[in-house]
């Protein structure tokens, strides 16, 4: 039986229906990064088309069964508001399949995101300057789970290049 991880969304005082209070919100199959890139460019593989902006919805599971092809899936959110405040507002639930575990995240505006078969991969912190990047690189959560899931290997031209 193939792989499959069951992603449900519910807010505790709103009916179901489109998610609200992020500019973005996305689901994506990860199965490796490009180092020389940050958000979701960086990551490898294929948004997950029926959770995305736009098409995402509390009341209504997902079931993401391509996780056979893809050792991940990150499901993110980016808030709304001035971008000096967003980390306090963006989602970042990373996802690998784990049989019979459960998975949940809370946003800032109350929607519990539950997913089970599923188990929240650890996002490493990166330092300011690592390898030479801006900050825009080290402080990305999308950038820093790609290193930690997949490593990031220096060039001798100094540029990153992902594991073979």
């Amino acid at each position: 039986m193939p792989k499959s991880i069951v992603l449900e969304v519910s807010h505790p005082h709103e009916p179901p229906g489109p998610i609200q209070g992020f500019r973005f919100l996305w689901a994506f199959y990860v199965s490796g990064h490009r180092p020389d890139r940050h958000c979701q460019p960086c990551f490898k593989g294929r948004r997950v088309a029926e959770f995305c902006t736009g098409h995402a919805f509390s009341g209504t599971p997902v079931v993401l069964d391509r996780m056979d092809a893809h050792p991940f899936v990150y499901v993110c959110g980016v808030g709304v508001g001035p971008k000096r405040d967003l980390h306090l507002k963006n989602l970042h639930f990373p996802l690998e399949y784990r049989e019979g575990a459960v998975a949940e995240a809370t946003t800032y505006n109350g929607y519990v995101f539950r997913a089970r078969n599923a188990a929240i991969v650890p996002i490493p912190p990166l330092p300011d300057g690592w390898h030479g990047l801006d900050t825009e690189h080290t402080r990305c959560k999308n950038f820093r789970f790609a290193v930690g899931a997949f490593g990031a290997l220096p060039r001798s031209d100094g540029q990153l290049t992902s594991d073979p």
